[in-house]
């Protein structure tokens, strides 16, 4: 017997299902922490940023990839993170408490550059 399908797994409420099961419902939106970048931006220095938090060794809770990108769940200092990346947007959602450090790390790593 196969597992139920979760109809919040399927468009147009996907990723909804994904945000429910990893308690990421009322998560908070990266952009939010850095209104003035662009999505291009956030794109180019999330890893960076995590890289500098100490969550480059994320461990992936759950993914739904597709040929032009998709969502992942990743555990990163104990809390879930929601990546969604593909060809027409970039977002990332997660507690405040995650969200806070990686957004102040990507400001510092492009201050420095800068």
């Amino acid at each position: 017997m196969s597992d139920p399908v979760d109809p919040e797994d399927h468009y147009p409420l996907y990723p909804r299902g994904m945000l429910r099961r990893h308690g990421l419902l009322d998560a908070h939106d990266l952009a939010d922490y850095l209104p003035d970048w662009s999505e291009t931006q956030l794109r180019e220095d999330f890893r960076r940023g995590l890289d500098a938090i100490g969550g480059s060794a994320e461990f992936v809770l759950e993914q739904n990839l597709g040929l032009d990108g998709g969502e992942t769940v990743l555990r990163v200092h104990g809390l879930p993170l929601l990546l969604s990346d593909d060809i027409w947007s970039f977002q990332v959602l997660a507690p405040p408490e995650l969200l806070r450090p990686l957004a102040e790390a990507m400001r510092a790593l492009r201050k420095r550059r800068s």
